[in-house]
């Protein structure tokens, strides 16, 4: 799999991914969300929020013939990688495009468990990326969490369920 990723504005990213789709039908694209939990009256909803904002990823099963056509689409600011490498995603931000769509481009609710005094993210809560636990909502049952990405660190909130043992993550995604 080969993954792209563009930098979009903000308000314009979903014009710019229907126009991506259009001019390229080959690409999977993908508007990055992740799942929060709100309380509401006091019942816990889970709801799909933006993740983030301004980038979307393309997939494709083979690498495009003219990845400069990507940054001629409307409302595209920038494409990520190197031109000589046919702005291909590599790396780091390979393995996080892949997570991404590995997960349908929806990071759902993700599984802690407890070290000593520190709650840590299960082996695999991110797709093997590396994350860490920033801060705790433990009456909403919500995680502050922080990840790298374009070689930017990021933070973001999620929900997250505590497992008694990191090793039954690991066993049920195998």
């Amino acid at each position: 799999m080969y993954a792209y990723c563009l930098f979009c504005n903000t308000l314009k990213r979903p014009e710019a991914a229907a126009s991506l789709r259009q001019r390229f039908e080959a690409l999977e694209i993908v508007i990055p969300q992740i799942i929060q939990r709100k309380w509401v009256k006091g019942r816990c909803i889970e709801e799909p929020r933006d993740f983030l904002p301004s980038y979307l990823f393309a997939y494709s099963d083979e690498p495009l013939e003219n990845p400069r056509m990507l940054q001629r689409v409307d409302n595209v600011a920038r494409v990520l990688g190197e031109p000589e490498c046919g702005y291909l995603l590599q790396g780091s931000n390979l393995a996080f495009a892949r997570m991404l769509h590995d997960c349908g481009g929806t990071i759902g609710i993700l599984k802690t468990y407890r070290e000593g005094e520190r709650v840590r993210l299960a082996k695999g809560a991110l797709g093997g990326l590396e994350g860490e636990i920033i801060k705790l909502d433990r009456p909403k049952g919500r995680a502050q969490i922080q990840y790298q990405f374009d070689g930017a660190v990021y933070k973001t909130w999620v929900g997250y369920d505590m497992i008694d043992e990191p090793v039954k993550l690991e066993k049920a995604e195998a």
